[in-house]
């Protein structure tokens, strides 16, 4: 890009670069425009903060039994974890109307279905292996086993053609949690690097 800077005309305008910049502008510009900022910033983090505090306001023991929960989930979360994944209702070249059916099998240590919500992650894969407009869909609590461990499972149906990706998470839960971040947890599959293939 340097170089494109430094070729400047005989009015000493560098029209490479000036062109590199009108192009980012035009094609950047409405994903990065302030009012679309504020207006996301209201939708997704104001209002929802306001109605969550509408919702306790003058109600102190609400208020502390969340405080109180959020304190157990941030010393339970270590144990938090995502064991294995399985899926199975689509072959390596996704039809239309296909139903992609996701089983997550999770360890919760101290926690109980309850207090947290199993997500598959879905969408279009573009060319550098990111999803484009991800679809968030919750998994169902399915099985209890021993030890904390339970299954969650979900049917996605694929709605769009073209490469099709996914990853599950495991997000905090309560009636009066404003949003999962608020906790600052958040569980996703461990993935190991085998050195021999």
């Amino acid at each position: 890009m340097a170089p494109r800077f430094y070729d400047v005309d005989g009015d000493d305008l560098p029209l490479p670069w000036i062109e590199m910049v009108r192009h980012t502008l035009k094609s950047l510009g409405p994903k990065v425009l302030a009012s679309r900022m504020v207006r996301d910033y209201v939708r997704q983090l104001y209002t929802p903060a306001a109605a969550g505090a509408r919702r306790v306001e003058g109600d102190l023991q609400a208020v502390q039994e969340l405080a109180r929960w959020k304190a157990a989930v941030r010393t339970a979360w270590p144990q938090v974890r995502i064991e294995h994944v399985e899926s199975s209702g689509v072959s390596d070249a996704p039809a239309l109307g296909s139903t992609l059916n996701v089983r997550v099998y999770a360890s919760l240590g101290g926690l109980t279905p309850d207090d947290i919500e199993v997500q598959v992650v879905h969408g279009q894969v573009a060319g550098d292996d990111e999803l484009r407009d991800p679809q968030v869909r919750t998994l169902e609590h399915a099985e209890t086993y021993e030890d904390g461990r339970h299954r969650f499972e979900a049917d996605i149906r694929l709605d769009s053609t073209g490469l099709f990706g996914y990853t599950v998470r495991i997000l905090p839960q309560h009636p009066l949690l404003v949003s999962p971040a608020d906790v600052g947890v958040i569980a996703w599959p461990v993935t190991v690097n085998d050195p021999d293939g």
